[in-house]
């Protein structure tokens, strides 16, 4: 992820891999991105002093799981799946919950009745439908972290014998990083098609909902399968021209993509004539851009889009300057 150790890391090695295997002209472009750093966090037990190691969760939009300087002390409890029966009997106002991480979007629960903080127990297996539910798309001033599951077994035990006062510091900042896009070509070998130019492209970054934490093992198979096809490329020479691009900060609104289009292609006469300047809104379905929004619940600032009332009193997307 961009802002973390790993990605310059993958990013030279990309590029020396690309290079190994015979790419040509190899250009590496910098772009910055916004991205949310971790900066730290632990949980003190403050019978003995003794500090817990935390993770950040990814922001509830904008809004950090950042707390104040001194930290938050407060008394914490177990909360199970965060179920209401796992809630029962308990005073849930002004504590900090531990809760077990594969318990969908129930962490909404304690922070509705007035807990300080949720910390997730780390699951021996999980679904990406498990993390998408780990945050909100509202910029929500809950704070939510991760501990490793032996860390938190010692804190079940305690919970056990009877109650545990802690403090909780952490911060994570927003900041602004480069990463790279890296690109180059192999020339076709027919005299014919050689000037025509096929793009592939691949990404080499990857996103977690702990970022501090971002092994991005699964999205580096599309790199891996990219850098093999530039092997087969120098085996196999192609008759058209082949560019292989590996883009940065995919999972950044997919900046690294669309950092490379709007550097080349929108400068390009073939591709530059087929690209409005301005969204033809006549073939946009207002409503159901509205219905997807709400469905999905994002708001249309959060898009960049707008809606106005048209002559007929209905909606329709206000008027949107496309890149240039």
């Amino acid at each position: 992820m961009p802002g973390y150790p790993g990605d310059l890391y993958a990013a030279d090695y990309v590029q020396q891999q690309l290079a190994a295997a015979g790419l040509q002209d190899i250009k590496r472009e910098p772009f910055a991105v916004t991205v949310p750093i971790e900066k730290g966090a632990s949980l003190e037990l403050l019978a003995d002093g003794h500090l817990l190691q935390l993770w950040s969760l990814w922001p509830n939009l904008v809004r950090t799981s950042t707390v104040p300087p001194e930290g938050v002390e407060a008394e914490l409890i177990y909360g199970g799946l965060g179920r209401y029966e796992d809630l029962e009997g308990q005073d849930v106002v002004d504590r900090i919950v531990l809760l077990e991480f594969n318990s969908a979007h129930r962490w909404r629960t304690p922070a509705s009745l007035g807990a300080r903080a949720v910390i997730f127990v780390e699951p021996d297996e999980t679904t990406i439908e498990e993390t998408r539910k780990k945050w909100s798309s509202a910029p929500l001033d809950f704070p939510r972290f991760w501990i490793e599951r032996a860390a938190a077994d010692g804190l079940k035990e305690q919970l056990n014998r009877g109650p545990v006062r802690v403090r909780l510091k952490a911060r994570m900042d927003w900041e602004q990083h480069t990463t790279w896009n890296i690109w180059g070509v192999f020339p076709g070998t027919d005299p014919d098609l050689k000037d025509e130019l096929v793009a592939i492209e691949a990404y080499y970054d990857g996103t977690s909902v702990v970022p501090g934490l971002n092994p991005s093992a699964e999205s580096a198979v599309s790199i891996a399968a990219l850098i093999e096809f530039a092997h087969s490329l120098r085996d196999h020479p192609p008759g058209r021209s082949v560019a292989l691009v590996a883009t940065g900060a995919h999972f950044v609104r997919k900046a690294g993509i669309v950092n490379f289009v709007n550097r080349h292609a929108r400068n390009k006469p073939l591709f530059k004539a087929r690209m409005p300047r301005r969204l033809d809104l006549n073939r946009v379905e207002a409503a159901q851009v509205k219905h997807l929004l709400q469905e999905k619940g994002l708001s249309a600032d959060s898009l960049g889009i707008s809606f106005e009332r048209d002559a007929a009193g209905g909606f329709q997307l206000a008027d949107i300057d496309l890149p240039k």
